[in-house]
């Protein structure tokens, strides 16, 4: 999977749940396209509250377009840079 540099894993998200979000991810892009980041989000969020509990967060920006301040449970959070759209996308649970 070249086209993404994981920036930080937290030991909350284990290495099958990240390859199954980066799978979720990869689906919605291709579903509804890049110039949908919102929909690509709350897609990617619906999926992680089915298969792993409530209270997700995901947030996908234009690398060095936007900052976000978060809080996140315990250790469940992801940074992960996709490379060819150039997006940084935070995933988080925010509460269990």
């Amino acid at each position: 999977m070249s086209r993404w540099e994981i920036s930080h894993q937290y030991t909350g998200i284990t290495d099958v749940m990240r390859m199954n979000i980066l799978n979720a991810i990869n689906i919605a892009i291709d579903t509804y396209g890049k110039s949908e980041m919102y929909k690509i989000a709350s897609d990617v969020k619906r999926w992680l509250e089915t298969t792993s509990g409530k209270e997700w967060c995901v947030i996908i920006g234009e690398r060095g377009r936007y900052q976000c301040a978060s809080t996140y449970y315990d250790s469940k959070y992801l940074v992960v840079k996709e490379l060819n759209l150039q997006w940084t996308i935070e995933i988080f649970q925010q509460i269990p």
